[in-house]
């Protein structure tokens, strides 16, 4: 946790929490594909939300649970851009801002 509060900015920190908030109460992924492109099911998502920046489940399943997310958000054809808004300020935007710096941290 402190690598990444002292690695990410508040809003980056935000964004991520924003963004795994968004995987698990939005409409962007049906249950019947979630755990396949995500790499772990809603339940550890949503764990790892409850928790961010905190890690509780092991690093894989973080890793997963954070980076299949965000990628998702802005790679799957979900086509709800405008619901994406009403969960990360800055929306699709902000996620692939975010995601790219925690990809160059090799998270």
């Amino acid at each position: 946790m402190d690598t990444l509060l002292k690695a990410l900015s508040s809003a980056e920190i935000d964004t991520v929490r924003d963004a795994l908030r968004a995987t698990v109460e939005g409409t962007f992924f049906p249950d019947w594909e979630f755990e396949t492109l995500i790499g772990v099911d809603r339940a550890t998502v949503r764990e790892v939300h409850a928790a961010w920046p905190r890690r509780t489940v092991d690093q894989i399943e973080f890793t997963c649970a954070v980076i299949n997310s965000m990628n998702n958000l802005v790679g799957y054809p979900h086509g709800r851009n405008n619901e994406l808004v009403s969960y990360v300020s800055g929306g699709r935007a902000a996620v692939e801002k975010t995601l790219a710096r925690l990809i160059a941290l090799r998270f």
